[in-house]
C-alpha cells in the first residue's frame, strides 16, 4: 500500500486503484453542487435526522461522483448505481471496475479498483474501555491469545481492517468479525476469507480517525487530502491521469 499526503503527491507516478480520504468539511466546501446527486441519493440524504449525519452522507456521495467521474473521464451527474443486497455501491456500464465508499466522525473516503474487489473502511476512535468492552465481540480467538493489553490504536486497526475485507468480499455481517484473523505484513496486513485473500493497509486521517482499504487486486494508493487544497489537487491529478 502506498500511502502519501495528497498535497506531496508527484503527478508523474501513476495508479490503476486509490483511495482518496478527506474531511466532511473540506468536501462540502469543495463539492458543494447537490444537483449532482440523483434523486435517490437526495431521498436518501434527507431521512437521516441529524444534519452532520445528513453532511456526511452526502459528502461521501459527492466525492465518489466528482473523483471516479474524473477518473474515468465522465460527468458525474451521469454516474449510475445500484446497490448489491449487502448495500456495497456498484457503478452501472462499468465492468472491472470496483468502487467503494465510507464515512465515521469528521472523515470521509471512496476508492475505485480497476482489478480487484475493494473494500474501505473509515472509523472514528472510542475509549480504550469502549473496545476492551467489544473485543471479545470481534476479536479471534488467535487475536485474543497474541495480544497483550494492546492500546486503543490497535483495536482500531484490528476493526478496519476486518470491516474492509468484508466490504471487499461483499459479506457484510454474514461472517462474524471474530472468525477472521489478521495476519499483519509489514506494509499492511492480510485477510483469509472464505472467498478469497485480501491485501490491505491502513492510513492514520489524525489523532481520531483510521483509514483501512483491502483487495484483492494492485495494491492501492491511498491519499489523505487534509485540506480544501488537496483535494482539488488530487481531483485535478484524476482528471489528468496522474492518479489511476
Amino acid at each position: 500500500m502506498h500511502e502519501q499526503d495528497a498535497a506531496a503527491a508527484e503527478n508523474h507516478e501513476r495508479a490503476r486503484d486509490w483511495v482518496v480520504a478527506v474531511p466532511v468539511a473540506a468536501a462540502l466546501a469543495v463539492l458543494g453542487d447537490r444537483d449532482l446527486l440523483d434523486r435517490a441519493e437526495r431521498r436518501q440524504a434527507a431521512t437521516f435526522v441529524r444534519q452532520e449525519d445528513r453532511d456526511r452522507y452526502t459528502a461521501a456521495h459527492l466525492l465518489m461522483r466528482q473523483a471516479l467521474g474524473a477518473s474515468m473521464g465522465r460527468h458525474p451527474a451521469g454516474l449510475a448505481f445500484r446497490r448489491e443486497p449487502n448495500g456495497k455501491p456498484v457503478l452501472v456500464d462499468a465492468p472491472g471496475v470496483d468502487v467503494n465508499l465510507s464515512h465515521s466522525g469528521a472523515w470521509i473516503a471512496v476508492g475505485l479498483s480497476r482489478s480487484g474487489r475493494l473494500g474501505v473502511d473509515v472509523e472514528e476512535d472510542r475509549p480504550e474501555a469502549f473496545w476492551r468492552e467489544m473485543a471479545a465481540s470481534f476479536l479471534s480467538p488467535d487475536e485474543i491469545a497474541a495480544t497483550t493489553l494492546p492500546g486503543s490504536a490497535q483495536f482500531l486497526k484490528l476493526w478496519t481492517a476486518k470491516e474492509a475485507a468484508l466490504k471487499a468480499e461483499g459479506s457484510g455481517l454474514s461472517i462474524a468479525p471474530d472468525r477472521i484473523t489478521v495476519a499483519h505484513r509489514p506494509d499492511g496486513f492480510r485477510v483469509c476469507l472464505p472467498a478469497g485473500t485480501y491485501d490491505g493497509g491502513w492510513l492514520r486521517l489524525d489523532d481520531a480517525h483510521m483509514l483501512a482499504a483491502a483487495t484483492d487486486g494492485a495494491p492501492l494508493r491511498l491519499l489523505r487530502c487534509s485540506d480544501q487544497a488537496a483535494l482539488r489537487q488530487v481531483l485535478h491529478d484524476l482528471g489528468d491521469g496522474a492518479i489511476g
